[in-house]
């Protein structure tokens, strides 16, 4: 007999995954709202409309379902491709400092930052997949430049990352200064005056 023809699956998340998603996202918004101290598992599955027994097949401990979390932050991530060193960088910048504004993120990062030098599992779930993503991204961006000539040979590729992001996390977590497009536009300026390749004309004779 001919097989029964499959039955085509509905559009959307799988059963299965809508209580581990629900779950992730109240997590996600409680640490902005409460901080990571005040999060509990029962508090995520009040706000997750699931049941107690649910969150604890999927996560034994609270640490368990703050490392799954933290890797739900890693969202697609926009590599642009201007054509030039100054473009690409303004338009990875001008990205950040909108995400660090008025954001979920802009409310986690300060406490998951705190909660890193704490938590040893934290720290490798933050920088093995939101802050890997986000240097991945820049770092795609300066090896074509590189490739284009516009990079100087003499800088260390690691410390130009460093750079890229470091004035955005110091305004965020230490002096509370302004994250806006003007901060994105000075400080590419800023940044590719010290690594963008020093180019010549030549005046007619």
């Amino acid at each position: 007999m001919p097989d029964p023809p499959s039955v085509p699956r509905p559009p959307g998340r799988p059963v299965e995954e809508r209580p581990r998603h629900a779950a992730i996202e109240a997590t996600l918004d409680l640490i902005a709202e409460r901080g990571i101290r005040g999060l509990t598992t029962n508090a995520v599955a009040e706000r997750a409309g699931i049941s107690k027994a649910t969150m604890y097949r999927r996560w034994r401990t609270k640490e368990d379902l703050l490392v799954d979390a933290v890797a739900a932050l890693v969202s697609e991530i926009r590599v642009p491709d201007t054509g030039t060193l100054r473009e690409d960088a303004r338009a990875l910048l001008g990205d950040a400092v909108r995400l660090y504004t008025g954001t979920r993120p802009a409310k986690l990062i300060p406490d998951l930052i705190a909660e890193m030098a704490r938590n040893p599992r934290v720290a490798d779930a933050v920088r093995s997949g939101f802050l890997a993503q986000r240097r991945a991204a820049l770092r795609q961006v300066l090896d074509r430049a590189r490739a284009r000539g516009e990079l100087r040979a003499d800088r260390d590729p690691e410390l130009c990352l460093d750079l890229f992001g470091g004035v955005i996390y110091y305004r965020l977590l230490v002096t509370g200064g302004p994250l806006d497009e003007r901060l994105a536009d000075e400080l590419t300026d800023a940044l590719l005056d010290g690594i963008a390749a020093v180019t010549t004309v030549n005046d007619p004779m």
